[in-house]
């Protein structure tokens, strides 16, 4: 019941962040609106992948953590019950999860990131035409740069606009107040290499700064202006998108990096549990929350040592990489920690009596 609790409140701080991130994204017109709860859906998996391990781990502490506050530790330890026997009570809550994780892992998440993308390439092109609501002005973009975009009649089946206005106005350092101006007689949205373009006819094109007199003017027959950015910055890499058995016949490292940080969240449970029996030991007198700070970072190190790795590994061009670009060596490190957690003081040399 602990686990449930500790994954729901977690589950709902992580989903509400990406939330908010996918609303200001809609705002800006990258995603429609009645797109959201449908990507939301689909990136749930990856959120309850990733808060499982940590909420088991936060569960086994605080519950161990009470048992040594109310002393029922000791009174196990007296009837000969020990840490042994602690960590075979668990073997049944890490076999179950570790089984989502891998279930989610190495199918859901791939299958559900895979949608997402197919959703966000779907919205390039929708979203624009979507918020462009004919005769009136639609502005977007950020503190840097913002445009202006206005048609006077707009086929959203056929995707044509007619009487078409865009203004491109940069407020960066190097390019401050300069002003691109475009006017056309039709447009129609067209995609090449992923990319949304609006195609323009038979218009003109102004750049220049307001109030100064070196504005250029081109009439052409056929232009066009990017529309769409190349990727949200909240969709999820292609490869997070593909099975795990299209990434055991890749082999290429990108692939690879993929590959082992899934295998790499279930095998996170089996450490995360046996750590969680030490780290729970608390004096009655300090309180259980004590060591809880502690024990987080810990875990928050493992899995940020396991993403710095993945990054590195997918970063190396081609299939060959360094012998030491691998998981394993985090792993191996997590697991000695854990071995010193058990037995660090039985390896202390003793001193001799007098």
């Amino acid at each position: 019941m602990t686990t449930v609790l500790v994954t729901f409140i977690l589950v709902m701080v992580l989903v509400s962040g990406r939330f908010i991130k996918y609303l200001a994204e809609a705002a800006a017109g990258q995603i429609a609106a009645d797109a959201l709860f449908l990507v939301m859906a689909f990136r749930l998996p990856e959120f309850l992948q990733m808060i499982l391990p940590l909420s088991l781990y936060i569960a086994i502490l605080l519950v161990l953590g009470r048992m040594h506050m109310d002393n029922e530790m000791v009174v196990l330890r007296a009837g000969g019950q020990g840490d042994g026997r602690v960590v075979r009570s668990l073997i049944v809550p890490a076999l179950v999860a570790m089984s989502v994780i891998a279930l989610f892992a190495l199918y859901v998440t791939p299958q559900g990131d895979a949608e997402v993308n197919r959703i966000f390439e779907e919205q390039k092109g929708r979203s624009v035409l979507e918020l462009l609501t004919p005769g009136r002005f639609h502005v977007k973009g950020d503190d840097d740069n913002q445009r202006a975009t206005y048609a006077e009649s707009l086929n959203r089946e056929e995707g044509v606009l007619e009487n078409v206005f865009v203004a491109d106005a940069s407020f960066s350092s190097e390019e401050a107040g300069r002003l691109l101006t475009v006017w056309a007689r039709s447009g129609n949205l067209v995609q090449q290499d992923g990319i949304s373009y609006l195609e323009l006819t038979d218009g003109y094109q102004y750049q220049g700064k307001p109030g100064e007199a070196d504005y250029r003017e081109v009439a052409f027959e056929k232009a066009r202006v990017r529309i769409g950015s190349e990727r949200s910055s909240s969709r999820p890499p292609e490869v997070r998108g593909r099975s795990t058995l299209d990434l055991i016949d890749d082999g290429g490292n990108e692939a690879m990096a993929e590959l082992a940080w899934r295998w790499s969240l279930v095998l996170t449970v089996p450490i995360m549990c046996l750590a969680a029996v030490p780290l729970s030991r608390v004096n009655p007198r300090q309180g259980r929350f004590l060591r809880m700070i502690p024990a987080v970072l810990g875990y928050m190190l493992y899995v940020g040592l396991l993403l710095t790795m993945r990054s590195w590994i997918a970063e190396v061009p081609g299939s060959e990489r360094p012998w030491y670009y691998s998981m394993v060596w985090i792993h191996l490190i997590a697991g000695f920690a854990v071995f010193m957690l058990y037995f660090g003081d039985r390896l202390k040399p003793r001193r001799a009596r007098a």
